[in-house]
Parts: structure tokens; C-alpha cells; sequence
């Protein structure tokens, strides 16, 4: 049993930790919630992907910001809001089928709403 649970965890940080990739390149993914999922799944289940997301200069600052009063600096509050923008914009542009468009405009709503909730650094 407490095999299968390392396993899950590893499976959630590497997920994560891809999320990460594809939210730092496709505008409307926030990274910041993915990083901080794969730093929680990682502690849990794998000490090498925690040890290069603590010592990583991208991830670092993030992961010590939340562990330090769970902040998200104002950069990233900014980068995260215009990149949901963007993607939102472009979601309206294009004319995607109404209901993807009302679920994602829902997910970022709540998304920005969730990061402008955190304190700044």
C-alpha cells in the first residue's frame, strides 16, 4: 500500500511538473498552481524532482514564497493574469464552441480570483 501511494505521488508530480512546461508556453495555464502541486506531490513521493524544483531559479522563488506565508509575488500575479487575458481573448476571437469557452472563462475566473487572494512577497 504505502508503495502505491509514492507511486501516485510521483505520477502527480511529474503531471505537475509537465503542466509547468505547457503553462510557462500557452497563454491562460497558470504555472504558479503547478508548481505548487508538483513541490507538495514531490516532497511526498520523489526527493529529486523536490531537490531540482527548490534549486531551479524559475521554481525556486515560488516554491519559498509559498512555503514562507503562502505568497505569490506581484509578478507573477501580473504574469498569470495577463497570460488568462490573452487566452481569453483568443478564446473570444477565434469563436470556440460556447461551452468550452463559458468553462474556461470559468476556470480562469476562479484562477484569478484565487491568485489575487494571496498575499504579495
Amino acid at each position: 500500500m504505502m508503495k502505491t501511494n509514492v507511486f501516485i505521488y510521483q505520477i502527480i508530480a511529474v503531471l505537475s511538473l509537465i503542466m509547468v512546461c505547457v503553462g510557462i508556453l500557452v497563454p491562460g495555464i497558470p504555472a504558479t498552481e503547478f508548481i505548487l502541486l508538483c513541490a507538495w506531490s514531490s516532497s511526498k513521493g520523489s526527493p529529486r524532482i523536490h531537490r531540482f524544483l527548490h534549486h531551479n531559479k524559475f521554481t525556486g522563488p515560488a516554491i519559498d514564497n509559498w512555503n514562507n506565508g503562502k505568497l505569490i509575488s506581484k509578478k507573477n500575479k501580473v504574469f498569470s493574469s495577463v497570460s488568462m487575458f490573452l487566452c481569453a481573448f483568443l478564446l473570444i476571437y477565434t469563436g470556440v464552441n460556447q461551452y468550452v469557452l463559458f468553462f474556461a472563462l470559468l476556470g480562469m475566473s476562479v484562477g484569478f480570483i484565487w491568485i489575487w487572494s494571496r498575499p504579495n512577497t
